[in-house]
């Protein structure tokens, strides 16, 4: 019966590690989706002058960019009488942070198109990367700190019982 507990209790401790890696890792994974999104944006824009409404409806409408930001902002330009602008914000916002902030400043440049939304996609895209590439890392250093804490507390946890 001691060996199921403690058993249970590394099994217990090992699952919130694993939980918590997850959760932590969210805004990297919807940021990968979306730096592969605004590279998909700003070429249709720009090159192939697709309307925002049918790229959002054909071209963005799968994976988590989609699930995190492209539906929500199809959704707003179709219920709200809002500008695009302001839909954009809406839908930004809802993003985990910092990408919220990342995003935000090309909504006022959505609307204009040509080389100015050019440029700020491959700006907003290079912050996206540096942030992507910094935060895989500390969230890779966080894993491990939460992982030797959760284990060594069931460890010492373990031998309180025992």
């Amino acid at each position: 019966m001691r060996i199921l507990g403690a058993v249970l209790l590394l099994g217990g401790a090992g699952l919130w590690c694993l939980l918590r890696r997850r959760e932590g890792m969210l805004p990297v994974r919807v940021g990968r989706a979306l730096l592969e999104d605004l590279a998909v944006l700003g070429y249709q824009i720009r090159v192939r002058r697709t309307p925002l409404p049918e790229l959002l409806e054909e071209v963005l409408a799968q994976g988590l960019g989609a699930a995190f930001l492209w539906g929500a902002l199809l959704e707003r330009l179709r219920e709200e009488e809002a500008t695009l602008p302001a839909c954009w914000e809406a839908s930004v916002r809802e993003l985990p942070p910092p990408l919220d902030k990342l995003l935000l400043p090309l909504g006022p440049l959505l609307s204009e198109g040509g080389e100015a939304l050019a440029g700020a996609v491959e700006e907003t895209r290079e912050e996206l990367t540096g942030f992507l590439r910094e935060e895989t890392v500390r969230q890779a250093s966080q894993g491990r700190i939460t992982a030797a804490l959760s284990l060594a507390g069931a460890c010492l946890a373990i031998l309180v019982l025992v």
